[in-house]
């Protein structure tokens, strides 16, 4: 079957588990996440308490809510089983000491993943026939949209002092970028052929498969002019070179994830 073909069941469609299993995981460890953040901005009060009472209730339900679709649709999956062998891979990277070196630059590390993750959830939701799915993964990607409103805010704060470069900016956002495919979404696919109790209902992908099959589907329903919106507008300052070096940056984050013009 062909990569940007859909199936009309989910449980059927590797495709639909290995992206929906990979973003339940993900999502549910972002309480680790928080505990890093909040020792780097432990100082503003109102961002800690955003982190705490906005931030990880609402990323915490999207990975509830992706969880109990995946066990739901493939009960044969332990989800907890790798879930656990996930955070042990995971969690050691999350430690607040290797954040970016600037509160700006991290929050504006946060801007490419919020971006990301609205723009692919967009896009997952195009692609299933599932209506629950579609509607659940829509509700998200306007979750993540606002989580970016929000970090922006912080990085034009934190940016008007810190004043760093334009290639400081583009240097962090291709880094983010990178990261999200070849550390977070690789770690989050890792335990996924491993954790099962019984057959699964679709022939298993390796993560190269899964990346070309991914590249297919996000050829075909990538939002991808309002993700370049999004990701490259804390790099425009309105000088004139600014908008040709930013087309070259959309070019690379492309490349990286493989998306076909």
């Amino acid at each position: 079957m062909g990569y940007g073909v859909m199936h009309s069941n989910a449980r059927e469609d590797a495709f639909t588990f290995y992206g929906i299993s990979a973003i339940s995981l993900l999502e549910s460890a972002v309480p680790n996440y928080v505990d890093n953040l909040l020792p780097y901005f432990g100082d503003c009060p109102e961002t800690a308490r955003w982190l705490r009472d906005t931030w990880l209730p609402e990323e915490s339900a999207h990975g509830r809510m992706t969880r109990e679709f995946v066990e739901r649709q493939w009960p044969e999956f332990k989800w907890e089983e790798a879930y656990q062998a996930f955070l042990r891979a995971y969690v050691p990277r999350c430690n607040h000491q290797l954040l970016r070196p600037s509160r700006s630059l991290e929050a504006l590390a946060r801007c490419v993943t919020e971006t990301e993750t609205a723009m692919v959830y967009r896009c997952l939701a195009a692609y299933s026939c599932d209506p629950q799915l579609k509607s659940m993964l829509k509700k998200m990607s306007q979750d993540e949209t606002r989580h970016y409103a929000y970090f922006r805010d912080l990085f034009d704060t934190h940016d008007a002092i810190e004043r760093n470069s334009f290639w400081q900016k583009a240097k962090t956002i291709l880094a983010r970028s990178e990261l999200v495919r070849n550390e977070d979404l690789a770690l989050a696919f890792e335990p996924l052929n491993r954790s099962w109790s019984g057959a699964k209902p679709f022939v298993p992908l390796t993560y190269a498969a899964f990346l070309g099959r991914a590249s297919q589907v996000m050829s075909r329903h990538f939002p991808v002019e309002a993700a370049k919106r999004m990701l490259f507008r804390p790099l425009l300052g309105g000088r004139a070179w600014e908008g040709l070096a930013v087309r070259v940056l959309a070019f690379l984050v492309r490349r990286q994830y493989a998306i076909e013009p």
